[in-house]
């Protein structure tokens, strides 16, 4: 169950991985004033390239197939993955890494797949294993621990103040 696979799909999983790293970097030097106006448009870019892909390895066939048997359903589907999880997901993303370190914000992509299969056991009524959901819980102790330990330490840089001594009563 999930022990072995393919070395590309690994190849490509950690690819990923480093991708997301260096947009959260990107993002964060970017510094967009509006992060949900900035999505939109960085969401337009992949749209051509993805059409010319799908295009080359699919045919122009299968994709009139798709869009002919497209139904209110499926729509539903490509509007709430294009604009709830993709626009409003990474707007708010991108808000948080302008507002807060990268480093105190990146822990959170941990809690992903612990929403996705809590999701699926919620609404799909997938069966989920007690390990996974010892797993799951870990998962969420782990973010939440260094999240509170983030928000006691002070900020490197951020000079203490001292505390005033207390006044000495003089004697005339």
């Amino acid at each position: 169950e999930g022990a072995g696979g393919p070395v590309l799909a690994f190849v490509l999983v950690i690819a990923a991985a480093a991708c997301w790293g260096v947009s959260n970097v990107l993002t964060r030097k970017a510094a967009p004033p509006d992060s949900l106006n900035f999505m939109v448009w960085v969401s337009t870019v992949p749209v051509l390239p993805l059409l010319g892909l799908s295009l080359l390895f699919e045919g122009w066939d299968r994709d009139k197939e798709a869009l002919a048997g497209l139904d209110w359903s499926g729509a539903g589907i490509i509007v709430y993955v294009a604009w709830i999880t993709t626009v409003f997901g990474f707007g708010a993303w991108g808000f948080l890494l302008r507002h807060h370190p990268a480093s105190s914000v990146a822990p959170f992509t941990l809690l992903v797949p612990v929403f996705g299969m809590s999701s699926a056991a919620l609404l799909l009524d997938e069966s989920v294993s007690p390990l996974r959901w010892c797993a799951a819980a870990l998962l969420v102790g782990g973010v939440a621990l260094t999240s509170l330990a983030g928000a006691r330490r002070p900020r490197a840089g951020a000079a203490e103040s001292p505390e005033p001594e207390p006044e000495v009563a003089r004697a005339a």
